[in-house]
């Protein structure tokens, strides 16, 4: 007990911990509650706007409101969910949730290609944020780098950081700012196109 931190801290800890794997496991209800106060409920969810309300719980409506859905596969590799539009940019690294095949990994290799999609739009010192899944074959990935799993490594590393890098940068490029507004973007894409259905049954 002496290497704990002060309640308010150690709180966060386990708030950020349930905000992570409810975003890694749609299909659980979870309920957090601190000192008899609701912080967190959530019902399974599967449908599209089932998920986009659960990140909207979780990361806050504004997220939502600024963000783009985003689901490209090739290669192999499936890349889908939410990119916040570089208007929404942050002063700390507070909401970046990325996952490869359901676990939630804070990975050199990934940062550097989300860095680089975002170069061109965004400031050095601004943190982008996003809801991110990158699906592959496990083979693929080796998950046995880190003690905590929090790292892993690809067998093709070039590869999967080229497939990330080319999927949000290209997103990004199709956004284009309103002269009037400098506030608010919106994505130039045909309007069918412009809601991307998303499903769970994808998360492995």
């Amino acid at each position: 007990r002496k290497f704990m931190r002060a309640e308010s801290t150690e709180f966060r800890h386990i708030d950020q911990l349930v905000r992570r794997l409810a975003l890694s496991r749609f299909g659980l209800r979870l309920a957090l509650r601190h000192n008899s106060r609701r912080v967190l409920e959530l019902e399974p969810a599967a449908e599209e706007a089932q998920l986009a309300a659960r990140v909207a719980a979780v990361c806050g409506e504004e997220f939502m409101a600024n963000a783009v859905a985003l689901d490209e596969s090739r290669m192999g590799m499936r890349l889908w969910g939410w990119v916040a539009l570089p208007s929404f940019a942050r002063a700390q690294a507070d909401l970046q949730y990325l996952y490869v095949n359901g676990r939630v990994v804070r990975d050199k290799l990934l940062g550097h290609a989300l860095r680089r999609a975002y170069a061109d739009v965004l400031h050095s010192t601004r943190y982008p944020a996003f809801v991110l899944f990158l699906e592959l074959d496990p083979a693929m990935v080796d998950v046995n780098v880190h003690p905590q799993k929090s790292e892993v490594r690809f067998r093709q590393s070039a590869q999967v950081h080229d497939f990330l890098f080319g999927c949000v940068h290209q997103l990004l490029r199709r956004i284009r700012p309103e002269p009037e507004l400098h506030h608010r973007v919106e994505l130039n894409v045909p309007p069918d196109r412009k809601s991307t259905r998303l499903n769970s049954s994808h998360i492995t």
